[in-house]
């Protein structure tokens, strides 16, 4: 995973409506949106929440919307500033709950499902403190605390495509994921829906982490696309793109060969020393055949990446040899989710593509694009790069 600056200090001075408003009682107005915690560990429980903002229904689907804003141009202050006025109400759930009648998690459900935005009552145990929570693969959230009491108001109509797929006990998780993709839902949806425990066999069915699930989400679909790619026609020229969100520029290299995926995370100071400076870096690797395990160096971006860029290959109609570099700088100021990810990978591969007949000379353009905007060599990434290696070591059939 690549470091990443420290918190932007305008975080401090971020306006929290409910700490002024709510004590222990409030009614809210969910997206929606459901968040599972990561920490059970040997108590096989978790942190469930469901959040809501105190605005109106008409504002509160924009809390939890990543392709409205990357569509509408929001700052990064802006999403921070939606992201920790959702009020986390949470409660302490075992993970395989969703199976029994609980009527918390049920309500969780029906909430995460949901058609349009929820407006519901809670109690809390305790009174809110200000807190933002922040983390490299799930997007922020605000203040939370435990719940006492937790009522919709008014009936939830629920989405007709996800209600099928949750009472299709039958259906695995991954062929419900596949079927709500070709319905439209986003990665952003369907991560929640599968943290809650509305997909997959009946007696497989469980809470799922929300970071977990966001990585999982993006890996099924990911794997589902590459069976896709690999049969369109390998590229016969060499090709280069190059784009940025918030601070997170993506160079990517495609080669004229069958599929294989790597990628490279640094971060970059705001002052390099020389153009040879060692950054900060990770890196991941997969080749025709796939990983046989978790992308462990650059985790949840790993997946995100390569779905937005395997969306590519798919609307084009290629097959390539792809090599991404992400190098992530101090205008990212505050993390946002990997959410980033994509949008970054999506609006690089929308950029005017560079076509090249030579591999020499696209490595050295995409050497001059990053040198004139960072001062740095990357010829200090490339020789570790096992793909570069590969197809250079590689013989052709000309050779023959």
């Amino acid at each position: 995973m690549v470091m990443l600056k420290q918190k932007s200090p305008w975080l401090k001075d971020i306006k929290i409506k409910a700490l002024d408003l709510v004590n222990k009682e409030f009614f809210g107005n969910s997206p929606p949106t459901v968040f599972v915690g990561s920490k059970f560990m040997e108590s096989k429980k978790a942190n469930v929440g469901v959040m809501s903002p105190l605005d109106d229904k008409k504002e509160a689907w924009k809390y939890d919307d990543p392709i409205y804003w990357y569509n509408n141009n929001y700052p990064i202050r802006k999403i921070a500033e939606l992201r920790a006025n959702l009020i986390n109400a949470r409660k302490k759930s075992g993970i395989f709950d969703v199976r029994t009648n609980n009527k918390f998690l049920e309500l969780a459900q029906e909430i995460a499902m949901s058609r349009k935005v929820t407006s519901i009552e809670v109690e809390l145990k305790k009174k809110l403190h200000a807190k933002i929570n922040i983390d490299k693969i799930h997007m922020p959230f605000g203040p939370g605390g435990e719940v006492k009491r937790l009522e919709a108001v008014g009936n939830i109509t629920l989405q007709k495509d996800i209600e099928k797929v949750f009472y299709d006990t039958d259906l695995k998780a991954a062929e419900g994921i596949k079927i709500l993709t070709d319905k439209g839902f986003n990665e952003n949806q369907i991560s929640q829906f599968l943290s809650i425990g509305t997909m997959g066999l009946k007696y497989n069915r469980k809470l799922v982490p929300t970071r977990w699930s966001i990585t999982a989400t993006d890996d099924t679909l990911g794997k589902d696309l590459i069976k896709e790619i690999k049969h369109n026609e390998i590229i016969k020229d060499y090709r280069l793109l190059f784009g940025n969100y918030f601070g997170n520029y993506y160079l990517i290299f495609l080669f004229p060969e069958a599929w294989s995926y790597e990628l490279f995370e640094s971060s970059v100071p705001d002052q390099l020393i020389s153009p040879d400076q060692k950054l900060w870096t990770m890196t991941d690797y997969e080749n025709y055949d796939g990983r046989k395990n978790y992308a462990n160096n650059t985790v949840g971006g790993y997946y995100a990446a390569r779905l937005s860029l395997l969306e590519y290959m798919k609307e084009k109609r290629i097959q390539a040899g792809a090599l991404l570099l992400r190098f992530v700088t101090s205008e990212y100021s505050v993390p946002l989710g990997v959410f980033v990810v994509r949008q970054s990978v999506r609006k690089t591969v929308s950029s005017n593509e560079m076509i090249f007949n030579d591999k020499k000379i696209m490595l050295n353009v995409g050497n001059g694009i990053i040198y004139r905007r960072f001062g740095y060599n990357i010829d200090n990434l490339l020789k570790d790069s096992i793909l570069l290696n590969n197809i250079n070591k590689q013989r052709k059939l000309f050779e023959f």
